[in-house]
């Protein structure tokens, strides 16, 4: 039955969704077995009883609902809808209550300093592309050197493979174009990527990952600090989405919650 759920049920579902649901039912029928019952005979009491086990166990509220939802689809899936009716679950916190981690200034600077000290051209060149120009790091990788169009006086990255398909366009700095324009003067290479791996390939998001490893930076807080920062600064919210390329003015607007830094900073001047 699992094996037709999985087929079935999850027909269209990502690759990602389909693991996860997957292993939540193993996990339910594992959890059953111990119960004396099993995915074909088991009732809402034992639903209700497996959700409270997780809550006992210390598992965070996004992770019971991960699970819950997969035993919706499951029970859905094999006419047992009666038994998800009126379960208790404790609801996750909404990301928009929480802004994105992101860099302060004093650590995004660090990390500039810190890459530009190495000496490694193309990891300041990435740093600087990911922290003033917003880009995801599936956006990064697809980066061919015709996307960065770069003059005395201005720049510009285009993005052709954003969230969506679709395409914008993101002003580059002084620095930034400065940076970049450095690092492919030591490219005497055909290689149509912008930026290459030490192999000589284009690089991937792995490699990109594993520099900031080495600073203790996720790579995705870049990002969130160029929209943070955006954000901060009053910027107008349909800028803020065009430079991004968030569709929903909602995701923008998580940016404009306060951080835990923030809410400690608040409570300190008190005294």
């Amino acid at each position: 039955m699992l094996q037709n759920f999985i087929a079935e049920g999850l027909r269209g579902k990502s690759k990602e969704t389909i693991k996860t649901y997957k292993h939540a039912i193993e996990q339910f029928e594992i959890w059953l077995d111990g119960a004396g019952t099993n995915l074909q005979e088991y009732s809402r009491t034992d639903i209700q009883l497996y959700i409270n086990y997780l809550v006992s166990n210390g598992k965070s509220a996004a992770t019971i609902n991960k699970i819950w939802n997969a035993l919706k689809k499951y029970s859905l899936f094999v006419s047992k809808s009666e038994c998800i009716e009126d379960i208790s679950v404790i609801k996750p916190p909404s990301i928009f209550n929480t802004a994105p981690k992101s860099l302060s200034r004093n650590e995004a600077n660090s990390l500039v300093r810190q890459i530009d000290r190495s000496n490694n051209i193309r990891d300041l060149a990435i740093c600087l592309v990911l922290l003033n120009c917003g880009v995801r790091l599936s956006e990064l990788v697809f980066l061919d050197k015709r996307d960065a169009v770069i003059s005395d006086r201005k720049g510009e990255i285009k993005v052709r493979y954003g969230k969506g398909n679709k395409e914008r366009i993101v002003p580059l700095n002084s620095e930034t174009r400065r940076a970049i324009t450095k690092y492919l003067e030591t490219r005497p290479d055909n290689n149509p990527a912008l930026f290459l791996s030490n192999r000589g390939d284009r690089i991937s998001g792995r490699a990109v990952q594993h520099i900031f490893n080495k600073y203790d930076v996720n790579v995705h807080s870049l990002r969130h600090t160029f929209i943070t920062r955006l954000v901060r600064n009053n910027e107008d919210f349909s800028l803020i989405q065009s430079l991004s390329g968030h569709s929903s003015a909602d995701m923008v607007i998580r940016y404009s919650a306060p951080t835990e830094d923030d809410k400690i900073a608040a409570v300190n001047k008190l005294w």
